[in-house]
């Protein structure tokens, strides 16, 4: 049978990557089944962000205020606040319209990880700006006035709060991309919200001991914060390593070729195995915290890019769009 009357002549040999005869009209099999999101950087920094928020406001709650943590707990609240006042901005930005964010907000869909996510970024910013005017009621920066939780404990009531829903946000990164038709998120759908957590919970980290670095900490926290690191990016690098084998063919384009070099050596690398191993060093010392931060927090953003780009690229790819994710 010619390739002219055999429709799935052209799926096998666009499959086998050669070109079709030049005769030969292209059919549905050739095109996309799925359209792919036109994501652009707006979605990559808010994932970024929503995974170092929540895993600041994890460690909000770990911090130990009594002892040698008060430093990180000051830095952790200010960092939340600051994240969670940045995220809906540059969420609106993608949007393009600020409307369609208050539309977002009209109904509270459960079955909806869009809605949750929404919902959740709003839920966590009302304990992250109430800790953080405490928190500048105690430094002396605000009147007591402005410490409108201080009667309630500002934490014993936000601290549980920002844990809770720091961890939720976390892991919403995750689960808004594995939540789809797409092939290679849906693939992914046990391994890259705990990807998410893992790896807000390390540039969490590295953010905050960067400013505890610049702006004054101790030695015990920090070695605190460097264990926490290297814990969790290691989590990070098995579950990333485990979504490969399990990924198979469907996750080529995140981890084959070019962006699968960028992976490697800026996330799995440079973002995770320096860093841990930069921790290790017995000495405490400013360039050492602040060179490893940065290459943590390089390497999650890279993880999420390398997420959203590669998501489009299996979108586009009809011989993976019809399989069913294991």
């Amino acid at each position: 049978m010619s390739a002219a009357l055999d429709p799935d002549a052209s799926y096998r040999g666009a499959g086998d990557g050669a070109p079709l005869p030049a005769h030969a009209s292209p059919t549905y099999y050739d095109r996309p089944l799925l359209k792919k999101p036109h994501w652009e950087w707006e979605v990559i920094a808010y994932l970024f962000m929503g995974g170092v928020m929540g895993g600041s406001g994890i460690l909000v709650a770990l911090a130990d205020e009594t002892g040698d943590d008060e430093a990180l707990a000051r830095s952790a609240r200010y960092l939340s606040f600051v994240l969670a006042s940045t995220c809906p901005i540059v969420l609106i930005k993608h949007l393009g319209r600020p409307e369609r964010f208050l539309h977002m907000l009209r109904i509270v869909k459960f079955k909806s990880v869009m809605s949750m996510g929404v919902w959740g970024l709003i839920a966590f910013s009302l304990p992250a700006t109430a800790a953080a005017a405490a928190q500048l009621v105690r430094d002396g920066v605000l009147p007591e006035e402005l410490d409108f939780v201080h009667a309630l404990g500002p934490r014993a009531l936000t601290n549980p709060l920002q844990l809770v829903l720091g961890a939720f946000i976390a892991g919403y990164t995750g689960v808004l991309l594995s939540a789809t038709a797409n092939p290679l998120w849906a693939t992914g759908k046990r391994h890259i919200p705990a990807i998410s957590v893992c790896s807000g919970v390390a540039g969490a980290c590295a953010a905050n001991n960067a400013m505890l670095a610049l702006f004054g900490g101790n030695e015990t926290t920090a070695r605190k914060l460097d264990r926490l690191e290297s814990v969790a990016g290691i989590a990070e690098l098995a579950l990333l390593l485990s979504f490969r084998t399990h990924a198979g063919a469907i996750g080529l384009p995140m981890f084959a070729g070019r962006r699968g070099a960028k992976l490697r050596s800026a996330t799995m690398f440079g973002g995770i195995l320096v860093p841990s191993l930069l921790n290790l060093v017995p000495f405490h010392a400013r360039w050492k915290t602040l060179l490893a931060s940065a290459l943590t927090l390089a390497g999650g953003y890279v993880l999420r890019e390398s997420m959203i780009e590669a998501g489009k690229e299996s979108a586009d790819d009809p011989r993976v769009s019809s399989r069913q994710p294991e």
